[in-house]
């Protein structure tokens, strides 16, 4: 593929099915997410390290590298994806005991509900209509006289939105790759019988979860759209916000 395919091309479809392998011996590992206890049994601890062996010999050939240490595949950080790390975070969880996972699905939640609440605040500080400074006579004042002043301001917290929104999708991207995933917990616990109540009432969670997270985003959404199209042009006369 390489001597056939552009650069490009070909890490494109080494990362398509680099993303399969994933994929396969996480189904090995384990089932799928779900509320019910699963039928599918855990792996040894000699089944897991073949398993895990396998991963680090796929790398190595997925990375192809030479003899002199020259990468000729795909590079290293594209295979270390989200889902790579999740996996590698999957062998320090695998053997520990339904308590210890229940505890530890327990406090990602509080954390999970902890960030909503922040970002909700946060949605609602951003819908907080501006204060306009006026004058006795009902105009919008000196501050609104010229509009190349608010195309200006506008570009520059547009430039601040975009570095902001980097950094947190960096931040994100950092997280995922260090923090074990909740749901990959949660599917370890669907191969222990014992924990199928805790399953049930953590499943029943994350709905709530969901729904107040697409509220917030809807939120979120509605105040970004007003920003664009311009908050002065919703201003009549006086300043009286138009119907």
């Amino acid at each position: 593929m390489k001597q056939t395919l552009t650069e490009a091309t070909m890490v494109a479809v080494m990362k398509r099915l680099w993303k399969e392998v994933l994929m396969a011996i996480e189904a090995l590992l384990v089932p799928p997410l779900s509320d019910k206890p699963s039928s599918q049994r855990p792996l040894t601890q000699k089944e897991v390290d073949i398993v895990f062996k396998w991963l680090e010999m796929l790398f190595e050939f997925f990375n192809a590298k030479d003899e002199d240490g020259e990468v000729l595949g795909v590079p290293a950080e594209v295979l270390k994806s989200p889902k790579y790390h999740e996996l590698a975070s999957l062998a320090f969880f695998y053997f520990d005991t339904t308590d210890n996972l229940i505890r530890l699905s327990e406090r990602m939640t509080a954390a999970t509900l902890q960030r909503q609440q922040q970002q909700l605040q946060a949605n609602n500080r951003l819908s907080a209509p501006p204060t306009l400074g006026g004058t006795s006579g009902g105009s919008l004042g000196p501050g609104f006289a010229s509009m190349g002043t608010i195309r200006r301001g506008k570009s520059i917290m547009m430039s601040r939105n975009l570095g902001t929104m980097r950094r947190a999708k960096e931040e994100k991207r950092k997280e995922a790759q260090a923090d074990p995933s909740d749901d990959m917990i949660l599917r370890i616990l669907r191969m222990r019988p014992e924990a199928a109540g805790f399953l049930r009432d953590r499943h029943r969670q994350k709905e709530r979860q969901a729904a107040q997270a697409a509220a917030a985003l809807i939120v979120k959404q509605s105040v970004t759209q007003g920003w664009n199209t311009g908050g002065v042009g919703n201003f009549g006369r006086g300043g009286v916000p138009r119907r």
